[in-house]
């Protein structure tokens, strides 16, 4: 895994044949080349580690190719249409086109590298996109709050799209950081904000569909992971919830939430010992975004949800990510993660419409993983030890009427 040296010359020579590939009607897809950024990129590889995570976004041509993904892979991922979609689990290279995410992650692999005592970094690149919304914003304060091993390079081309910085923000286009975990610089960029210029004949191209470019995956029922001599306990709905997140604890699950330290999530936690449970701030994409990033480096996020609405901030993270990375990646990235949850159907206080709503249904029909419903303490252990047991992502839909 010995990383080429490259020169900006052979990285401006790379995308220039990827752009001619294109003009040769062998290109029918979405794709974004790197270009005017070689020397910055080139200086700041240096200090990245073969063994550190990069965590790239849709324009990753020259990321993948300093990290050393060879040249032959990395165009075999852009003629396959995956320009967009390049994966090196060996590596730890990581994208995402859905250009939000990305920060949180950062930081949640972060997170588990710094508990296990590794002296591996993270180095999370970004655009002028990514930094117009707020989860860099969050992702970069988590970071800098508990000295994380990560930077968030921005790469800024004062563009998104094709609109400049100026036309998106007026006076305040050009924010600076006063970060030690920032790095920005600002450069012109070769080509547009994608493909190139010109026209291909698209009727001489080869497209192929959805299931083709990326197989959908297998997904056995979950229950087949419960084990056969499992005999259903006789107890309460709570009191099952306590058990199974108590053997959880055991196991060495982190538990992710706001409320879990204080409230002990609806008390469910209460004899899981404290260092595994992290009170994040009121910030649910970023809360998914750190399970994953765990859920890379081996550890088993619990992610909890006090609220079905609350969810909502943290569709992206769920649909986009957790739901999909493990596709998109071709298998080399999986998410292991238990979301719980609740919906507040009940309780002795009106919370009123936008904290008591019951999304289960549109969650069943936007994530391809198990939702499941319990309705009694057997079927919560059950469900919970399915999840666990089968190494997939699982949703665990709570509802305060069965407290």
């Amino acid at each position: 895994l010995v990383r080429k040296q490259w020169t900006k010359e052979e990285l401006i020579a790379f995308e220039d044949h990827i752009g001619d590939l294109y003009m040769d009607n062998q290109l029918p897809f979405l794709f974004h080349l790197s270009g005017g950024n070689e020397d910055q990129l080139i200086e700041i590889f240096k200090d990245i580690k073969e063994g550190d995570y990069v965590i790239s976004n849709h324009r990753n041509h020259y990321h993948a190719l300093l990290h050393g993904i060879p040249p032959d892979v990395v165009e075999d991922r852009i003629k396959n249409g995956r320009s967009m979609f390049i994966y090196d689990r060996k590596r730890n290279f990581f994208v995402s086109a859905i250009i939000g995410g990305t920060p949180a992650i950062a930081a949640g692999i972060a997170w588990a590298l710094k508990r296990k005592g590794s002296t591996q970094k993270v180095w999370c690149f970004v655009g002028d996109g990514t930094e117009d919304n707020g989860h860099l914003s969050e992702a970069v304060r988590y970071v800098e709050g508990f000295d994380l091993p990560c930077k968030f390079i921005i790469e800024s081309n004062d563009r998104s799209c094709e609109a400049s910085n100026e036309d998106r923000w007026g006076k305040t286009a050009h924010p600076e950081y006063n970060s030690d975990y920032v790095i920005k610089y600002h450069y012109e960029p070769t080509y547009p904000h994608c493909r190139k210029p010109g026209m291909i004949d698209l009727s001489k191209t080869d497209k192929k569909t959805d299931n083709e470019y990326f197989p959908p995956l297998k997904e056995p029922n979950i229950m087949t992971y419960l084990a056969k001599d499992w005999v259903a306990p006789q107890t309460s709905y709570k009191d099952a919830m306590i058990e199974s997140m108590t053997h959880l604890g055991k196991l060495g699950a982190i538990f992710i939430g706001y409320n879990v330290k204080y409230g002990n999530a609806i008390g469910t936690l209460k004899n899981v010992p404290d260092d595994q449970k992290l009170e994040t701030p009121v910030a649910e994409n970023l809360m998914a975004g750190l399970a994953i990033g765990m859920s890379f480096e081996g550890f088993l996020p619990v992610l909890y949800y006090e609220r079905h609405d609350f969810m909502m901030v943290a569709a992206d993270a769920i649909i986009n990510h957790i739901d999909k990375i493990e596709r998109i990646s071709h298998g080399e990235f999986k998410c292991p993660i238990i979301i719980r949850a609740v919906t507040a159907d009940a309780g002795p206080f009106y919370s009123g419409i936008t904290h008591s709503q019951d999304f289960t249904e549109v969650f069943r029909r936007a994530v391809s993983f198990p939702v499941l419903d319990p309705v009694n303490g057997a079927g919560v252990t059950s469900c919970l030890l399915a999840a666990r047991r089968s190494g997939k992502p699982c949703m665990i839909i709570e509802r305060k009427s069965r407290y």
